[in-house]
Formats: structure tokens, sequence, C-alpha cells
């Protein structure tokens, strides 16, 4: 198990990027979370938020993440999470706070890429 959190930016596809987070994030990491969401709003680019290799979220980032989602639609722009269940600690958070329902939650990364099919591309 990762203990300290890795944040990186991955391109997808035209006018898509996703957000890798590796290993445990809190409050600790928040900073380089929200940079890597600034950074991919500030190139104007959908954004997909990939959790299958997250081993532990808290509070703070979860935070991050509704705030990114809300850049993105502001923007009209796609936002979509990747949370394959893997870990159970970032699965049952999600379930437990319901963001699992209230945030485009897909099991991979393929699937969240095909889910922003609907939604303003860059």
């Amino acid at each position: 198990m990762d203990v300290v959190g890795d944040v990186r930016i991955e391109p997808a596809e035209e006018g898509v990027a996703v957000v890798v987070l590796t290993g445990e994030h809190d409050l600790g990491s928040l900073p380089r979370v929200r940079d890597a969401f600034d950074a991919v709003a500030g190139e104007g680019k959908s954004l997909i938020v990939d959790l299958c290799p997250t081993s532990f979220v808290d509070s703070s980032i979860l935070g991050a993440i509704l705030d990114a989602r809300r850049t993105a639609t502001d923007a009209a722009r796609g936002f979509a999470v990747a949370c394959d269940g893997s870990a159970e600690p970032v699965r049952r958070v999600l379930e437990v706070t319901g963001l699992g329902k209230e945030l485009p939650v897909l099991p991979s990364r393929e699937a969240a890429l095909a889910g922003l099919g609907g939604q303003g591309r860059a």
C-alpha cells in the first residue's frame, strides 16, 4: 500500500486530462491535488479524476473533487470520476457520503472517458 499520495496529470484524448491519485490523500496532499485540478481547468480541458489506484481519501480531498466538478460544470466542460471499488476505504467513503450517487462515478478510466460523451468537451 502506498503511504504517500502521488498526484499526476495524464492526457487521455483531445480536450481531456486525467488526474490520477495514487496512494493515500488527505490534507497533506490537498495543495498538490488542487494544483492539478486547477492546471487542467486552466488548460480548458474536461477532467477525469482517477481514484482506481487510491487507497484512502479524506473529506478535504472530497471537497476538492466537488470544487473541480463545479469548475468544470460552470465552464461547460466534462467531468467524471473513475473508481473501481478495489480500495474498500475509498469505495466506502463515496458510499457513506452519498457522493457515489452525486458524482458521475464510473468503474474505470475507460468508462469515465466514455461517460464524458454527453458532456461538454474542450
